[in-house]
């Protein structure tokens, strides 16, 4: 009975994050009871999701509803960095590693730095961004405009401050 409760409970978590995540994966019409071996690809699929709880489980599904309103926020850099790029606003965006426990740069911050260059910002004061994985966490970095972007495999189109962190 205690297993029953534990699927049923499963079942319901993942329906209810699959439904506000928009991830649904057929319409209510052609909705149908999940089978066992589905029930166990939705289990290790969402492992992550479903372990979290309390303020940290609000914080995924409120990520969740921004993505799925705003999809195109999400862009894949997995093949540069092995990292997810979460895109707030023109040039400005946040990395989050697929395997932290291979990097010290577990979330990397990207910001536009035009706008701190005009309010008085010396870049030469900042240490220029080295190669993947060679960031100091809590360090800020300097790319110059048109310069390759470790993070991203490509030059960013204004002048960016980066930082990382380690939270492990």
């Amino acid at each position: 009975m205690k297993t029953e409760l534990s699927n049923i409970t499963i079942v319901l978590t993942i329906t209810s994050i699959l439904f506000l995540t928009g991830c649904s994966r057929a319409p209510a019409s052609e909705d149908k009871a999940v089978t066992g071996d589905e029930l166990t690809t939705l289990k290790r699929e969402y492992a992550d999701i479903l372990a979290v709880e309390g303020t940290a489980k609000g914080e995924i599904l409120a990520i969740a509803r921004i993505l799925r309103a705003n999809p195109e926020m999400a862009i894949d850099r997995t093949a540069a960095s092995g990292e997810y790029c979460f895109k707030s606003g023109a040039g400005n965006m946040v990395h989050f590693a697929t395997q932290p426990e291979r990097t010290s740069e577990d979330i990397v911050y990207e910001f536009d730095a035009s706008g701190l260059i005009a309010a008085g910002l010396d870049p030469a004061r900042l240490k220029q961004l080295p190669e993947l994985g060679r960031m100091t966490p809590g360090v800020w970095y300097f790319l110059p405009q048109g310069q390759l972007d470790p993070h991203h495999a490509h030059a960013m189109p204004g002048p960016t401050i980066v930082i990382a962190f380690n939270v492990k």
